[in-house]
């Protein structure tokens, strides 16, 4: 069964660091009291804590959206895959995030901070009764033990990339005065390996429950964490162990499945790709509390499918990177000096019929093209063209095949979604592995796995069809033969492999900032773009200033000078 992460109502204070407030009172909320904890101190306190720091994972514990994993906002926009979309006055908090002009007022970096720290302080509760309780074996409890900490860690994590410079919170601190004492001077990555290290060593291999953390997961995560500091040995290491081992929780051994659009499935979820995911669900007697709320703004618009609110639409630049060349491989240097002909630009003329990755027509909806199960993508869906561009999103919207089982129309006609969104899957795995193989072990080996990858992509059975079924678009798609002997273009082939692989999963911002080419990249997006596009006029991107979020004006007024700012 499906494991949910239902809200339990449980008595307890989560960190106090995280309240949305302007009021001195900020960091003011009352202690766990002595009867709480002594009534939750116990086998069904302690695990009704664990379910509600895994329902964290979901970010809208405070209700507001751009707060989840899937990081449309933070990742996506910020990068060069997508835009905002929709109408400039519609969630105009955005504007100036993806302009890079974002200030520390700004409500939404504010949710964000406070998303990331409630899990944190979710799992430090259940640390807290975990050692108190007496009516727990000792398995279990190394067992919550590194479930909590595996979770504490994942927000540190998030924190760490999004804010740069942030305190590390564990359970000994309960108290005002001891948020108050809180620093951000040091970098909390080596705190953060050490929780994943405990969560690998004292994990089980599989999980009762499918949305549980279990070690192989906990590994690759580790493995990710390792990768951002570019300690690429390690990072091999580890992703070596869980490609070997590494199995789901239904025991299945990680793999691709055999279909690209299948990963984006109800039905494949927590299947053979999935390492670990957010477990959404809807028809479940909730009301649509474990609906996925950040997903609820990003579908097509008007007569589309979920019928709300056109955010989130795929750049022309992201189209641009599905382009193969006469072997069937990427453009890797050239790919965005034409651009693929659409209604806006060529309204007699489209869609192109150029030669392209199939994946393009799995992630990124082109009028004229049939979407999902709906029929053709119709220029109505997009609900302002001028400021959206001529592209609709595709991967995370539900097929009509899918409505009534995981999607459900919510109270204000907005989309509810039951589809689970991956924290990492199979593919992301292969091509970290495939980073690290080129850093420090085999480049070819490093081949090898982006080839795992691309196979998948080009099989026939996983491309899209027409009504005659055939082929919805001229798709060409190979791999890789001649070896890999420099470092600089091999780099450039999986770094590429990644933005057409996972493009518009909320990673693309955070591995150019890892990358280390987020100004050059930025900088040549903004000066192609704001040609097309007239709310990007004028932007501008330094990676000095906007590699990270400001850090919430609140939380530095409110830390009594603690907490400094990041920039």
């Amino acid at each position: 069964m499906k494991y949910k992460h239902k809200i339990i109502t449980v008595t307890v204070a989560l960190s106090s660091l995280v309240a949305y407030s302007c009021k001195d009172s900020f960091l003011e909320q009352a202690p766990l009291g002595a009867i709480s904890e002594i009534s939750l101190a116990n086998s069904a306190g302690v695990n009704g804590s664990l379910v509600n720091a895994y329902r964290t994972l979901t970010g809208t514990n405070i209700g507001n959206w751009y707060t989840s994993p899937m990081n449309w906002a933070w990742g996506g926009i910020r990068g060069d895959d997508a835009y905002k979309g929709t109408e400039a006055s519609d969630q105009n908090q955005l504007n100036p995030i993806e302009r890079f002009e974002v200030l520390p007022d700004n409500g939404s970096i504010n949710d964000k901070w406070r998303a990331c720290y409630d899990g944190i302080g979710m799992a430090n509760v259940t640390l807290r009764l975990s050692k108190a309780a007496k009516d727990i074996s000792a398995t279990d409890l190394k067992r919550i033990e590194a479930e909590a900490r595996f979770l504490r860690a994942y927000h540190h994590f998030e924190a760490r990339r999004v804010f740069k410079t942030v305190p590390f919170v564990d359970e000994k601190a309960s108290s005002t005065s001891d948020f108050k004492a809180l620093k951000n001077d040091v970098d909390i990555y080596p705190q953060i390996e050490t929780e994943l290290k405990f969560a690998f060593d004292n994990l089980p291999e599989r999980q009762a429950q499918v949305g549980r953390i279990n070690k192989w997961a906990a590994g690759a995560i580790l493995g990710k964490v390792f990768l951002y500091q570019n300690k690429f040995a390690e990072a091999k290491a580890m992703f070596d162990q869980v490609l070997t081992n590494g199995v789901t929780n239904k025991g299945e051994k990680y793999g691709l499945l055999d279909n690209y659009a299948d990963v984006f499935k109800g039905d494949f979820e927590n299947g053979r790709e999935s390492i670990f995911a957010v477990q959404y669900t809807v028809g479940d007697g909730t009301g649509g509390a474990n609906s996925n709320k950040d997903a609820e703004l990003t579908n097509p618009h008007n007569d589309g499918p979920g019928g709300c609110c056109g955010f989130y639409q795929p750049s022309q630049t992201f189209a641009n990177s599905f382009k193969t060349d006469a072997n069937g491989l990427p453009l890797l240097t050239t790919f965005n000096d034409v651009d693929v002909k659409n209604h806006e630009s060529n309204p007699t003329d489209f869609p192109d019929k150029g030669q392209f990755d199939p994946r393009l027509d799995w992630s990124v909806g082109r009028v004229g093209i049939p979407y999902l199960d709906y029929g053709l993508a119709k220029s109505s869906w997009i609900r302002n063209l001028a400021n959206g561009g001529p592209f609709i999103p595709k991967k995370f919207i539900q097929f009509k095949s899918e409505v009534g089982k995981y999607y459900v129309a919510g109270g204000w006609g907005q989309a509810q979604s039951g589809k689970n969104i991956y924290i990492m899957r199979t593919a992301d795995l292969l091509l970290m592995a495939a980073e690290a193989e080129i850093e420090v072990g085999d480049m070819n080996k490093g081949r090898d796995y982006v080839n795992r990858v691309r196979a998948r992509a080009a099989a026939p059975s996983g491309f899209v069809m027409d009504d005659a079924g055939k082929p919805a678009g001229n798709y060409v798609v190979r791999q890789y033969t001649a070896p890999w002997n420099d470092k600089a273009v091999a780099r450039l082939a999986v770094r590429h492999e990644r933005l057409i692989e996972l493009g518009m999963e909320g990673h693309r911002f955070f591995d150019l900032v890892r990358w280390g080419i987020s100004d050059r990249t930025k900088t040549a997006y903004l000066a192609k773009e704001t040609i097309k596009r007239s709310h990007l006029a004028g932007a501008k991107f330094s990676s000095a200033k906007d590699d990270y979020l400001p850090i919430p004006q609140d939380v530095i007024n409110q830390s009594g000078g603690n907490i400094k700012q990041n920039r």
